[in-house]
């Protein structure tokens, strides 16, 4: 097994503990958001657990090669960088380029996201800082997608074993 993959597993499980405390807060301390910042909070929650299973996955079978399925982990890896490209645009779209530390009523619009919390300020930070590591989630979900396509298409089978193809062994 290449260190590479270990350590875009373990980069993945970094920003998705992260991103499950950031994100769980702002659901947590929710109490009169929009309607349409609870769906993209809860969006980003989903694509958070999807994230979850593909890297607790991928680590599995980095680290146990007979539980490698390619075609799964290709899957897995596929839907949660598409998943966590639509979370990042979405959240960044939401809640714009703004100061956080000027949230007063109104100045952003009624169903901005950062507004449903006790403290608007506080609420905004933490989408803010879980919008930049859902990029993050994404960068790492995608360069395990493209090293795993490499190695799919090099070896046309198993992305994560290394032993001899059947034109490899004498007759």
């Amino acid at each position: 097994m290449e260190p590479i993959h270990l350590i875009l597993r373990a980069l993945q499980l970094l920003f998705l503990i992260i991103l499950t405390g950031l994100i769980g807060n702002v659901i947590a301390l929710d109490v009169a958001a929009s309607s349409t910042a609870r769906a993209a909070i809860n969006f980003s929650m989903f694509v958070i657990v999807l994230s979850w299973l593909a890297a607790l996955f991928g680590l599995a079978a980095a680290l146990f090669q007979r539980i490698a399925i390619p075609l799964v982990m290709l899957a897995l890896d596929a839907a949660a960088t598409l998943f966590t490209v639509i979370a990042g645009i979405v959240l960044a779209a939401k809640l714009g380029a703004v100061n956080c530390g000027d949230t007063a009523k109104g100045h952003h619009g009624r169903g901005w996201i950062a507004y449903g919390s006790g403290d608007d300020s506080k609420r905004c930070r933490e989408i803010q800082a879980g919008t930049a590591f859902m990029w993050f989630l994404f960068a790492a979900f995608a360069a395990a997608l493209t090293m795993a396509v490499m190695s799919w298409r090099r070896t046309g089978r198993s992305v994560r074993s290394g032993g001899p193809t059947m034109s490899q062994v004498g007759v």
